[in-house]
């Protein structure tokens, strides 16, 4: 059975399976907040799916000691503007994957524990590579394609951060003097000159590691996107009880595509829609098949409400409806 994390989890899978060729996307966060961890678990997710995929750390990008260190070792400012060459990587990862470039990349430029600089050839990156790179403070220079922000409290992260770097800092309490004074200092810094959360598009709560919440999806917190329903998402009652409120939306079509039905064992989903047997649809490329729908406009926190409603019968996918509308929709998994 699948656990609530692989639930969340897939759900952002599917949704970078959805879009652009090749697809930069970074996982951003404080310092501990599970960004490795996760951009490695939606990194194999997004493999299981189809797509290539690859996983990369900012471990591998960082400065020197030298310059990182040099306005102190405990220096929330000298982590902030001196720990990651981000110039380096721009040049290096992001631009050979972007727009015109020769999709030819590096994995790192540096070996962090041994401090000492590496030169390796460019990794040729696949057409359809979905790149998944954490790292910290991500946003405060750099231009992705989608940005994952693993929103996590002070609290929790330091507890994490400090148990986990207890040996590699001389004992728990030299951990938590770094953290309070260096890295989470910095990450305050972060928060409050990039606003990350609110300039990101995908906001996932890991506080509870075991059960993330999806917050938004799709855009930045201001975005309004299209989500096409041939289904229960159409009924006033489920979009009051799953967005507070009834949607904005217009008739259209789903072309190439076929209706069938799913039995849902879900009882959460069965007590709101009112039934277990829902309609779900397959995509055929006959232009003689099309399922007729409402184009429905949702917020990006919206967007995520809908993500966790639907079972994992379903995959969301974006299509072009008839209309000539570019929106989301739930396509049979």
């Amino acid at each position: 059975m699948i656990t609530p994390r692989e639930h969340v989890l897939g759900r952002i899978a599917d949704h970078l399976v959805g879009l652009g060729r090749p697809l930069r996307v970074a996982v951003d966060g404080i310092t501990a907040s599970g960004k490795t961890t996760l951009a490695r678990e939606l990194t194999a997710l997004v493999a299981a799916r189809g797509r290539s995929a690859a996983h990369l750390s900012m471990d591998g990008f960082h400065h020197p000691r030298a310059i990182r260190h040099r306005q102190g070792r405990d220096s929330a400012d000298g982590y902030y503007l001196d720990a990651y060459d981000f110039s380096s990587f721009s040049r290096l990862v992001l631009e050979p994957l972007g727009p015109g470039g020769d999709r030819r990349y590096r994995s790192r430029i540096i070996d962090l524990r041994s401090d000492v600089a590496v030169d390796e050839p460019p990794v040729p990156a696949p057409d359809d590579l979905v790149l998944v790179v954490d790292g910290s403070f991500l946003q405060r220079e750099l231009e992705w394609d989608e940005v994952v922000f693993v929103d996590t409290p002070f609290a929790v992260a330091r507890d994490r951060g400090t148990r986990r770097d207890t040996e590699l800092l001389g004992g728990p309490e030299q951990a938590g003097h770094a953290f309070d004074q260096r890295y989470h200092a910095a990450s305050r810094r972060y928060l409050d000159e990039v606003g990350p959360a609110e300039r990101a598009s995908v906001v996932v709560g890991n506080e509870d590691v075991a059960r993330p919440v999806l917050r938004r999806i799709g855009g930045r917190a201001d975005a309004v996107v299209n989500l096409f329903s041939y289904g229960t998402l159409q009924a006033p009652s489920v979009q009051i009880e799953h967005f507070g409120r009834t949607l904005v939306g217009k008739e259209d079509v789903l072309p190439g595509h076929r209706q069938d039905w799913v039995t849902i064992t879900d009882p959460a989903v069965v007590e709101v829609s009112g039934t277990d047997r829902h309609p779900i649809v397959r995509r055929t490329g006959d232009a003689a098949d099309a399922v007729a729908g409402t184009m429905l406009e949702v917020t990006t926190a919206e967007l995520a409400a809908a993500d966790v409603y639907e079972v994992d019968d379903y995959r969301r996918a974006l299509v072009r409806l008839g209309s000539g509308e570019v929106a989301w929709v739930y396509l049979q998994a």
